[in-house]
């Protein structure tokens, strides 16, 4: 009991910190939200479909990077110097290199709102379809150009964000919180000065909340360069820049982690991604509920995200100390405090069905009252979503990172976005549809996920016992078998 308590202890000391770290960051858009509500309902519809695309392509980037995480974390908990700092510069110079490809995505950003405006009204077939499913393709496609703007606009601040990402990444993996938090407290003033200033002040509007938001973003790269230098951060984990700082196989050992990290977070993202394009057919009320619930949902999944990251850290670092056992203890307690703090949230997005949505759009009665139906959803799911992603937590700890890509492909992509697509584009259905549709997804990912960590959890890694001595019975070689 007394090794149990402590090892709660860790994990909350750990998770705190990143919690709120978390909560700074979403912070940053849902200001955005909140401000372009004030300017118009259209301009939040267009900046939450495109949104949608530039959230995918950014944590496609930072999937990548946090190729990283069980490097830092067990070299942290081995003592490895050398393998601290190497994993910091090779997860620089993927996060450069990734911000290539993804800045060259935003500028599909129109022309994917409008393509996936045509194919839904493809897949609804006849007109009496789509007027029956309530899907206003012209509505949903008339947001592409503003979208694309809302997209581009904060694009510059690609490559600074992911090389932010490396660095908060390696400074979580060794347990190093405080800088990381100070420095999102700090940004989201940043952020709403430059929200004011741009969007009101200027009449930039949504052109004018992108360049905010990546205004805020190179501001939190620069913020966190500087303390790291101006506190000595890297101390005891540093190497000098050379050539096997830029080796490719330490290059690809960073990509073999991350890469089925960037799956994963863009194959779940995309799923949630889906469904907003879903929600934008059924017209902007539709969409403007479907986004304030998102976001909502969002802000809750910090909770279980900063378990899962502390539970990445913690665990990373039991393995490299070679204690495996007390690393199962730690997944499993890991496990339970994500459920039962989801438990509590989910019951507070219940209660506040009717009044949490006003704090979004006051001025909107038809997408508030959507949003009173669809919360409810939101609020049942609140369980399975805190497991699938501490459960996702535990296993890049081990460095077993494909196995959640795999569950969220044949969870989403397989099972639940088909279903939720057919009741909307063929069967007439709604938001209802829509969430219940991720519910069914999330579940699937959590079954899944929290079944691994039991069955091939940090305990599998334990060595096995070495052989007895004098001659091997046939009972002991049964067993290992």
């Amino acid at each position: 009991m007394t090794k149990t308590r402590e090892e709660l202890g860790v994990l909350c000391r750990l998770s705190l910190p990143i919690l709120l770290t978390n909560v700074c960051w979403m912070a940053i858009g849902l200001v955005d939200l909140l401000m372009l509500g004030r300017w118009s309902s259209e301009a939040v519809a267009a900046a939450l479909l495109a949104g949608v695309w530039v959230h995918l392509t950014q944590v496609a980037g930072m999937g990548l990077v946090m190729g990283i995480d069980p490097i830092v974390t067990q070299g942290h908990g081995a003592r490895d110097r050398e393998a601290l700092g190497r994993a910091l510069q090779r997860g620089v110079i993927v996060a450069l290199l990734a911000s290539v490809p993804v800045i060259g995505l935003r500028f599909l950003t129109a022309e994917l709102i409008e393509a996936t405006c045509s194919f839904a009204e493809w897949i609804a077939g006849s007109g009496d379809v789509v007027t029956a499913a309530g899907i206003d393709v012209e509505s949903a496609a008339r947001l592409g150009g503003p979208g694309e703007r809302y997209a581009l606009s904060q694009s510059f601040a690609t490559p600074f964000f992911l090389v932010y990402i490396a660095f908060r990444q390696h400074l979580q993996g060794r347990g190093i919180l405080k800088p990381a938090l100070a420095v999102a407290l700090i940004a989201n003033v940043v952020n709403v000065f430059a929200n004011w200033l741009l969007i009101f002040e200027l009449g930039w509007g949504i052109t004018g909340a992108g360049i905010a938001t990546g205004a805020t973003r190179t501001f939190m790269c620069l913020a966190i360069l500087w303390m790291v230098r101006r506190h000595r951060l890297l101390r005891g984990a540093w190497v000098s820049w050379d050539r096997a700082s830029r080796s490719w196989a330490g290059i690809a050992r960073v990509l073999r982690y991350g890469i089925p990290v960037a799956l994963h977070l863009t194959l779940e993202m995309g799923a949630f991604g889906a469904t907003t394009y879903l929600a934008g057919m059924l017209g902007i009320q539709a969409t403007v509920a479907h986004g304030v619930v998102i976001n909502m949902a969002s802000m809750t999944f910090m909770v279980p995200l900063g378990i899962a990251l502390a539970a990445t850290t913690r665990i990373g670092n039991l393995i490299g100390e070679r204690r495996f056992a007390d690393a199962q203890t730690s997944a499993q307690l890991a496990l339970a405090l994500g459920g039962v703090a989801m438990a509590a949230l989910g019951l507070l997005l219940y209660a506040g069905r009717h009044w949490l949505p006003s704090l979004y759009i006051p001025d909107d009665p038809g997408a508030l009252a959507i949003a009173a139906v669809i919360l409810p959803i939101a609020a049942a799911f609140q369980v399975v979503d805190g497991l699938q992603v501490v459960g996702a937590g535990i296993l890049r700890g081990m460095g077993r990172t494909v196995p959640p890509a795999v569950f969220n492909f044949l969870a989403w992509w397989v099972i639940a976005l088909p279903l939720g697509g057919w009741f909307v584009l063929r069967r007439g259905g709604g938001l209802v549809e829509v969430w219940w549709s991720l519910a069914l997804g999330l579940g699937v990912v959590a079954i899944l996920v929290v079944g691994w960590v039991f069955k091939r959890g940090p305990a599998s890694l334990t060595p096995p016992l070495p052989p007895p001595s004098g001659p091997r019975s046939a009972e002991p070689e049964r067993d290992r078998r």
